[in-house]
């Protein structure tokens, strides 16, 4: 009786769901103004409305398997149904400028975002204001002439009401008539509370809106001027934060799916994703991706740091395709120095790389061995290294060298290492490079280390044919000891600390921004950051690509990951399946996106995982590492593999946890 009464009491609160759903897809708001009306829509509205058209979207090899795992959505399904959803209403011609129709957070991803729909008989340019508390934190953009309009909203405040302006441009780009209604979002979340705060305001900031992300307990958020929260995302991406690319897209990192390794997990699933929310493609890097993301050229391939995990971690530079995920070249750094240093997992520790397409050549930060090098991306050599010359003396690499001019103030554990042009330059054969220098050496320490209090953004002239190095500037910023970046804006002579781990903490406060002015050296605006952040850039989306609908893309996950192999017979006879008891261990769980398959675990808990079918055997092999970072040890996260590779069958899953094989109890039928 106790079975059929928890069933029942299951079919009524899923009834229950599925009537406030039903309840809060119909809610909408109309708001009248100049003779005609605005109906506003909430994201549930959005999601329901588009379920009937996820299978136009969805990749053919996510209809063959079928069991009782957990099943979840692709993000980039969900994305290109509500999208289209979304283009079916505009294209209905229900909505006009004089009844439009606006629709809160459509994709559920960024809670102070909004998109107005409408089409007009003629082609009109569009300007929609967001309106600020002062007109200096408006955000305003402009859209070119089309009969159907598509208007992203970006830079609702918080908790409170926000007046929106959408103004109809004539030939000229002349206003020829507006709307302007209200939008209200709910408060911000618990942790976004009170973590910006203004200690210096700059009337003139080089920037008015600051994207900082990253970090522990914080998540992505932009805050303009007056310190004030305009944008966030809802999930919370790795600690590495969010890339920002061209085209108003950046790289979210997944918090949760990651490679077990020798060090730190790392994301092994990564979205290519715009402000709006929506996804593209979903891109798997087997070994786990790290720290630094940069586009090798304008809307081209994606450069990252992986890990070699052979012995060691962070230690490769990736090329991975955009079109299709393939890593398409990579250099292992550990077979390009010699080995005096690679005594440790995570002796070179990269975070951060940038390509340069003249040269053909990658500037390379490596964290552990207080050293940048160029390397010649081709031909997989190092053409230069730049570090304290006594870190490498008595070394091979010493003769890699640059011979310092002067007197050379040196950076450790340094981040964020790219070239700028802080002057008109016309010797082809000078470079300027820009280190956030964190000053800091408690994972590699050195006895010649100055004890210094500060940390530094340090500008380096570079003589790549005489191969000299010389100071050319340093900034003093407060002690930052890890992650923290650098932005030079050469237009308006501007430098930005993004300082993200202050030591200590100021006044409670883990991070600090701090503009300068890059002549005068004048500190000009600073912003405390209280959680801290991994990296902090200028919030310029490209407004244009949002207003856009998506391009329909069943090929949307790309890239490599772990794959079930067949088990050779005389293994398969060593296991004994029969006996197998069921797992018991709270941290595991499963579940399922299309061929994707998810365990949760406790860091290495799982060391292989086994699909008996009624044919064959198939493992996947996750013993191959092991953990050496005892802050490491306790970790929760996902692993996952790829089932594309199992062949039609009917299968049970066992896993081995520890020394011992277990029966999962989950199964799945993979048809032709």
């Amino acid at each position: 009786m106790s079975n059929v009464a928890d069933k029942l009491r299951k079919k009524i609160k899923k009834a229950r769901r599925k009537y406030r759903t039903f309840r809060r897809a119909r809610k909408k708001e109309v708001f009248h103004d100049n003779g005609g009306t605005i109906t506003v829509r909430p994201t549930i509205w959005v999601k329901k409305g588009s379920v009937e058209y996820e299978g136009m979207f969805r990749r053919p090899q996510a209809k063959c398997l079928r069991g009782n795992i957990k099943k979840e959505k692709m993000y980039s399904v969900t994305s290109q149904a509500r999208d289209w959803f979304l283009e079916l209403e505009l294209r209905s011609e229900k909505y006009t400028f004089k009844n439009m129709l606006v629709v809160m957070n459509p994709f559920s991803e960024a809670p102070l975002t909004a998109l107005v729909l409408f089409t007009t008989i003629m082609d009109y340019g569009v300007r929609a204001t967001v309106k600020g508390d002062t007109p200096e934190t408006d955000f305003v953009f402009e859209y070119p002439p089309e009969k159907r309009h598509r208007i992203p909203i970006i830079g609702l405040y918080p908790g409170r009401s926000t007046d929106v302006v959408i103004e109809l441009l004539d030939e000229n780009g002349e206003p020829c008539d507006s709307r302007t209604f209200p939008l209200t979002t709910d408060p911000l979340p618990d942790d976004l509370q009170d973590v910006i705060s203004v200690k210096k305001a700059n009337p003139n900031p080089a920037f008015d809106n600051i994207l900082v992300a990253g970090g522990i307990d914080i998540r992505p958020c932009v805050f303009d001027r007056a310190g004030q929260i305009r944008y966030y995302l809802e999930r919370k991406p790795k600690g590495y934060g969010i890339f920002p690319l061209s085209k108003g897209r950046f790289l979210f990192m997944e918090r949760e799916i990651s490679a077990p390794s020798y060090t730190n997990p790392h994301s092994v699933q990564m979205y290519d994703m715009d402000y709006l929310g929506r996804v593209g493609r979903t891109y798997l890097v087997k070994n786990g991706a790290h720290h630094t993301v940069e586009e090798k050229t304008l809307a081209g391939n994606i450069l990252t740091a992986g890990n070699s995990l052979e012995e060691h971690s962070e230690d490769l530079i990736l090329e991975i395709d955009r079109e299709t995920g393939n890593i398409v070249h990579q250099i292992k750094v550990g077979d390009l120095f010699d080995d005096k240093y690679q005594d440790m997992m995570d002796w070179a520790h990269i975070n951060s790389a940038s390509y340069d397409r003249e040269q053909d050549s990658m500037l390379v930060s490596m964290r552990n061995i207080h050293s940048v090098a160029k390397f010649d991306w081709g031909k997989n050599e190092i053409k230069w290294v730049m570090a304290d010359p006594r870190f490498w003396e008595g070394t091979p690499t010493a003769e890699k060298l640059l011979t310092p001019i002067g007197d050379v103030p040196w950076f450790y554990q340094q981040h964020a290492v790219f070239e700028v042009e802080p002057e008109e330059n016309d010797n082809p054969d000078i470079r300027y490079v820009m280190v956030f220098d964190n000053h800091w050496h408690k994972r590699r320490p050195v006895k010649f280390f100055d004890k210094d209090k500060d940390s530094y953004i340090s500008f380096y002239k570079v003589n790549e044919k005489d191969r000299t190095v010389e100071l050319y500037k340093r900034f003093p910023c407060p002690k930052s000891k890890i992650r923290s970046n650098a932005v030079f804006d050469k237009e308006s002579r501007r430098l930005y600390a993004m300082a993200g781990d202050l030591e200590p903490n100021i006044e409670e406060n883990r991070g600090m921004i701090i503009e300068y002015d890059f002549d005068t050296m004048e500190v000009l605006g600073e912003f405390y950051v209280k959680p801290g952040f991994f990296r902090a850039h200028p919030f310029e989306p490209d407004m244009a690509s949002l207003s856009k609908a998506l391009v329909k893309n069943t090929d949307y996950i790309c890239g490599d990951l772990k794959r079930p192999e067949p088990l050779a017979e005389d293994q398969v006879e060593r296991l004994n399946f029969e006996v197998a008891p069921s797992v018991r261990e709270p941290s595991i769980s499963y579940r399922r996106q299309e061929d994707l398959f998810y365990i949760r675990e406790v860091d290495h808990a799982v060391k292989k995982v086994y699909f008996r079918g009624l044919e064959s055997v198939w493992y996947v092999e996750f013993a191959d590492t092991y953990q050496t970072m005892k802050i490491f040890e306790t970790l929760e996260y996902s692993i996952v593999m790829w089932l594309d590779t199992l062949p039609p069958d009917q299968y049970e899953i066992y896993i081995q946890l520890g020394d011992e094989l277990q029966n999962t109890g989950k199964k799945i039928t993979k048809n032709e």
